[in-house]
């Protein structure tokens, strides 16, 4: 079995956004702790001015995504987003990005768009500028009209439970499968996602673990 089959959506997910590869309109749904854990990471990745890896320095890493001039934040401002938010948003695209290879506009949650906002939205997911990426967020999938959902990537984020199992066939692959440093790459990809998403100290010292396998593999 290919170690690539082992390697979460999330990571999955980070890796087409570095490879500015990740499709135009993606809807994320799924565990709401998943979610939030990848929000800031997938738009700094699309936004990035370099190659969006490790210890990035560029100013669009470095900068918070509420101030960056080629990021939009769509959310309810009671109930719902109105149609006049999403028309500013969009707004925002005529002129293309400013700093970073695309502009990066997120709807959290997508379920909350109100029906004249989904409406008017839908008619620019369907012909959107090639440098736009739409990240959309959504606790209740069903709740995103059909249209919009047929247009986005959908990728559904595991946690919790699904997590575990996950886990649990990372660790069968360590022991089952020859070691080789694309394993081991895919593994300490997915253990430092992990210690991002739970903050359990256990997982440096895997980490830790990991890396210096993959220091002797290649010594």
């Amino acid at each position: 079995m290919k170690s690539s089959s082992f390697r979460s959506e999330s990571d999955q997910l980070l890796e087409l956004a570095r490879q500015k590869t990740l499709a135009q309109a993606v809807l994320l749904t799924g565990a709401a702790d998943v979610m939030d854990a990848l929000y800031d990471p997938v738009a700094h990745a699309l936004l990035c001015e370099r190659d969006a890896g490790t210890g990035c320095g560029c100013r669009s890493c470095s900068l918070v995504l509420a101030d960056h001039p080629d990021f939009v934040e769509l959310e309810p401002s009671s109930k719902t987003i109105g149609k006049d938010a999403v028309r500013d948003a969009v707004a925002t695209l005529a002129a293309g990005p400013v700093w970073s290879p695309a502009k990066v506009i997120a709807i959290r949650p997508a379920d909350a768009l109100g029906r004249e906002a989904e409406s008017y939205f839908l008619k620019h997911l369907e012909e959107p500028p090639p440098y736009v990426h739409y990240l959309l967020y959504a606790s209740h999938l069903d709740a995103v009209i059909p249209t919009i959902k047929s247009r986005c990537q959908i990728w559904r984020l595991r946690g919790g439970a699904d997590s575990a199992a996950a886990e649990r066939d990372w660790v069968q692959a360590l022991r089952a499968e020859p070691l080789t440093s694309n394993l081991l790459i895919d593994a300490v990809r997915w253990v430092r996602q992990r210690y991002r998403q739970t903050g359990d100290p256990v997982w440096l010292s895997v980490w830790d673990g990991l890396q210096a396998s993959y220091r002797q593999l290649e010594a």
